[in-house]
């Protein structure tokens, strides 16, 4: 049995508790190396034997001088085993976990900041063999802003080795639950910042330190490795799926491959004491390295490296039975780690789940994250098309200052949403900074683009119309809609006939309903029965007239509106110019309609007749105890969807439990809602909706069902006020969208993850995430059918058995004991199908859903561009835009395109005039770097390029000089 030294000086002075500490990690680390090196294991028990008889015979004297002495002998005993031990390595790379905004706000953020490097700069000083590292774009920032002369130390250190920037992304952030867009954007911007700071080249920084985001996608490797990223450094590898090794390969589809150190079993705010042999031990038996690292120093609330860290980790350094322990970049650990892991193993599966119920918390900050994502690519997609049609400067600075503040809300504390009020509001507020960028920046490159297009009509004059009543009030609406984070829907063209322009920022023709304000010239904003009678046509771009349905009459400060719904036709990234009339049009059928039609007498409400919705692709039939979906058929199909019980809203409650940010438990109460009243509202014929007004617990909402003309999904509008509050007595409540789907026999469930969709074969109610939709299929009747279910805001999926279900307000009390009570506004959209639903549909049905249709009035005019233009056209169908961009040196446009098949495909872009004249097409990397080959081609206004299947691919269009 082997001795423990310091168990025999229990009650002994602390310097001989300190021989006895020595000398037992030594031992320990003999008899450790016996299993690491078993050639040599005659030779190392031999060695052990005698130090251990030796170390009972000093150790039992307790005389400290016997004990001083005893020590040089003891280690001269274990000597055959020195040799061995120093073999081994401790790559000791000192580092501050930096928490921004985690339980505090911005200002302790920012002195977290400041602090730790101070202190750090200072050991340097002090220990000239210490070396840091340290991530995140964001901390740099803030010294910039907050300390530049501290930041002038730290290039100083950058620059003699001492300070390693480990920072690719702008943050540690989440993966999970942002797009595919944002993550090349943190690799952008990041690598142009330590570019501008430090000098550093992506190839100078070639990791990515994620220790602490919870799960990580498995589409990862693939756009790591088209930023120049090489090594990840994880903590939190998930549970789905195979075990994970200490150290692996990362496999995405695609081929490409990062190397993962998986460090769940030590974690990354490490303390040097003697048992970080064990560490060493479990990882070199694991892998047959004789190596390690060792992440270390004071984290989460940042402190980094103490003194008395490095200090033990020197001393430790010189006993002669001990592993060697090196001051040392990550960058050098995983090189060797590279060099010499030939035999790692290779991992293709998602590093999911962790900490699910971070799908959920804090619902305001996802749907910021949301919005801000996709009003980003929409300002940028317009400012591309107005720089190229009227040659208006690119807003860049101010875009990608909007940029940062939206990957700032990334980090793995705000996003997620287990963080303190403090963060949430911080977060709110860089938020509603970027919508004013994106808004204005949006609104002024589509007006001035609206100012250049043709959009006169034969035989109507643009004069001005003196009548009260008619449309058209110069001024009026100021900001009306950009408080819904859309651009401002004012009039800016005054009286008369005017033309509406429709932008599409996405790379699809578009064929739907949209919705467009008029405002009505009218003394002190009086809404009369004339005006209301007064007929609204739209003339389309091919010149036939149709009638607009009217939704909504109203006043906003001092003016009177109406909006109007109508369908158009808009090309892919382009626009098409619809004409307002105030005339008469002929009739079209009712298209979208209630399935019950009025009953003759107004006063007299109908007796249990049902309620639903219907427009000839599909009808709803609303079941009126639950306010929840009875059935839903698919018209072309004849298949009806319905479950054992109603698709709708349903209340629960977990019971308590620690963590409730963080971790989702089983819940003890479930509950449908109260129906207080289910009211008709707009009849066609282009929208038909009902209103039902519902009763939960102590919160009260109003679900809107909707239809449109021709479109095949089931629109459902969400607003209300949540009263409900989770406590540690209580419990934690939640509200969720459940579809029972027990119709459809081997179901497939899909899921949108950053630049693809992946299965899981999860049916116990275990919470994943998805971005914009998720997708389940099989057959019903020996039929093939599926349903589509598409959010705008929303994350947390779970299937139970055969019970689809989407989280939408869950109500966790730590460490915000009030995060989502307050108003909320949820769209969802049901699209049932009967045919196999591929991934670029379904990816294209999401942005679709997240982006809509923009719109621009403006007076009748001559102009140079067409009435109805596009951009670009993408082909083939597995190949989608994933944004547009001006480049990153103003020199020409970016094109991101994603192939969202298995296989690889020949990427072909049409590019229009609307879009300019190119000389040049260059294959670049997400840095919008050339790459090495360059495999895209320009054939007159034609782009080609392959891409692999599952794989983001970047191209640089270059102006055609004059």
């Amino acid at each position: 049995m082997s001795i423990r030294p310091t168990a025999m000086l229990r009650d002994a002075a602390q310097p001989l508790h300190h021989f006895a500490q020595r000398i037992e990690a030594e031992l320990e680390f003999a008899r450790m190396l016996i299993d690491l090196q078993p050639k040599h294991a005659e030779a190392l028990t031999s060695a052990i034997t005698a130090a251990e008889t030796l170390a009972k015979k000093v150790f039992a004297s307790a005389d400290p001088a016997a004990i001083r002495t005893g020590v040089a002998a003891i280690e001269s005993a274990l000597a055959p085993a020195g040799a061995i031990a120093k073999t081994y390595t401790i790559y000791a790379i000192g580092h501050a976990h930096i928490d921004m905004n985690w339980m505090w706000g911005w200002p302790e953020t920012v002195a977290v900041c400041n602090d730790t490097f101070a202190t750090v700069l200072k050991l340097m000083d002090e220990f000239p063999s210490f070396v840091f590292s340290q991530s995140q774009a964001s901390v740099y920032r803030i010294i910039e802003e907050y300390n530049p002369a501290l930041l002038q130390q730290i290039k100083a250190r950058v620059k003699d080795g001492r300070w390693e920037v480990t920072a690719s992304h702008w943050v540690e952030g989440d993966r999970n639950m942002v797009s595919g867009e944002s993550l090349t954007r943190h690799l952008l911007y990041t690598r142009k910042y330590m570019q501008q700071l430090f000098g550093l080249t992506p190839e100078d920084v070639p990791i990515d330190w994620s220790p602490d985001t919870f799960g990580h996608p498995l589409s990862v490797p693939m756009y790591l490795t088209r930023g120049g990223v090489r090594y990840v450094y994880l903590h939190r590898p998930g549970e789905i799926g195979p075990k994970r090794p200490m150290a692996f390969w990362w496999k995405s589809p695609d081929g490409s491959r990062v190397l993962v150190r998986n460090d769940a079993d030590n974690g990354y705010n490490g303390t040097f004491a003697p048992d970080i042999i064990k560490s060493l031990n479990r990882f070199c038996g694991q892998t047959g390295l004789t190596f390690t690292n060792f992440v270390y120093g004071v984290g989460d609330h940042g402190g980094g490296p103490t003194r008395q860290n490095i200090a033990t980790a020197i001393e430790m350094n010189q006993w002669p039975i001990f592993p060697t322990i090196k001051f040392s970049t990550a960058k050098e650990f995983y090189q060797r780690l590279e060099k010499e892991g030939g035999n790692l193993p290779t991992l293709d599966c998602e590093l999911n789940t962790e900490l699910t119920g971070c799908y959920t918390t804090q619902s305001l900050i996802k749907r910021c994250n949301r919005i801000a994502e996709h009003r980003l690519l929409d300002a940028e997609a317009a400012c591309v098309l107005a720089s190229a049609a009227t040659g208006r400067p690119y807003p860049a600075q101010e875009l990608e200052q909007a940029w940062r503040d939206t990957l700032f809300s990334h980090f793995h504390d705000i996003l997620p949403g287990s963080n303190v009020r403090d963060s949430r509001s911080w977060t709110h507020g860089l938020f509603q900074k970027t919508m004013a960028t994106t808004s204005i920046a949006e609104t002024l490159a589509l007006r001035e683009l609206a100012a250049s297009i043709n959009t006169s009509v034969p035989g109507i004059a643009p004069a001005t119309p003196a009548a009260s009543g008619t449309l058209g009030v110069l001024g009026a609406g100021a900001g009306f809609g950009s408080d819904r984070d859309m651009i401002s829907l004012a009039d800016n063209t005054g009286g008369g006939p005017r033309a509406i322009i429709i932008f599409n920022p996405t790379s699809v023709k578009r064929e739907e309903i949209v919705e467009a304000t008029l405002w009505i010239d009218s003394p002190s904003a009086q809404i009369t029965d004339e005006m209301r009678a007064r007929p609204i046509s739209i003339r389309t771009p091919e010149g036939t007239l149709i009638p607009a349905q009217k939704i909504e009459f109203g006043q906003y400060w001092g003016h009177a509106f109406v909006r109007i719904a109508f369908p158009v036709s808009v090309p892919s990234l382009g626009y098409a110019t619809y004409t307002v009339l105030d005339e008469e049009a002929p009739p079209v059928e009712l298209m979208a309609q209630q399935i019950t039609r009025p009953y003759h007498c107004s006063y007299v409400v109908p007796d249990r007749r049902p309620e639903g919705l219907k427009n000839g692709l599909i009808c709803l039939e609303i079941e009126p105890i639950t306010g929840g979906i009875k059935s839903l058929e698919h018209w072309q199909s004849g298949i009806i969807l319905m479950g054992t019980m109603p698709w709708g809203l349903e209340y629960s409650l977990e019971k308590p439990h620690g963590m409730s940010a963080w971790i989702i438990d089983h819940a003890t109460q479930y509950a449908r809602p109260e129906v207080l009243s289910i009211d008709r509202k707009l009849d066609g014929p282009y929208k038909a909706s009902i209103d039902v007004k519902l009763k939960i617990k102590n919160s009260e909402f109003v679900l809107t069902y909707e239809i449109r003309a021709g479109d095949p999904r089931l629109y459902l509008h969400l607003r209300g006020i949540w009263m409900e509050r989770g406590t540690p007595q209580t419990g934690v409540p939640s509200l969720r969208f459940a579809m029972d789907l027990g119709m459809i026999e081997e179901m497939d469930m899909r899921y949108e993850i950053p630049f693809s969709t992946i299965g899981r074969e999860l049916t116990n109610g275990e919470e994943v995430p998805s971005l914009n939709f998720a997708m389940a299929s099989g057959l019903t009747d020996c039929e093939f059918a599926g349903i589509l279910l598409l959010n705008d805001c929303k994350h947390g999926h779970s299937l139970d058995d055969h019970t689809l279900r989407l989280t939408l307000i869950r109500s966790s009390y730590e460490p915000d004991p009030l995060p989502d009570a307050g108003q909320h506004e949820i769209h969802l959209a049901i699209m049932p199908f009967d045919e196999p639903m591929t991934p670029a549909t379904a990816i294209t049905e999401g942005k679709s859903f997240n982006r809509p249709l923009r719109i621009i009035t403006t007076h009748l005019h001559d102009g140079d561009l067409p009435a109805v233009a596009s951009a670009l056209e993408v082909s083939p169908e597995g190949i989608l835009l994933s944004d547009i961009k001006q480049a990153d040196d103003g020199e020409g446009i970016i094109i991101n395109l994603v192939n969202t098949t298995d296989g690889l495909l020949r990427a072909k872009v049409k590019l229009n005039a609307l879009l300019g004249v190119f000389g040049k097409a260059v294959g670049v990397d997400l840095m919008e770097r050339p790459t090495a080959d360059n495999p895209a081609k320009l054939v007159g206004k034609t782009l080609s390029i392959p891409v692999q299947g599952n794989t983001v691919s970047s191209v640089k269009l270059g102006r055609k000089r004059k």
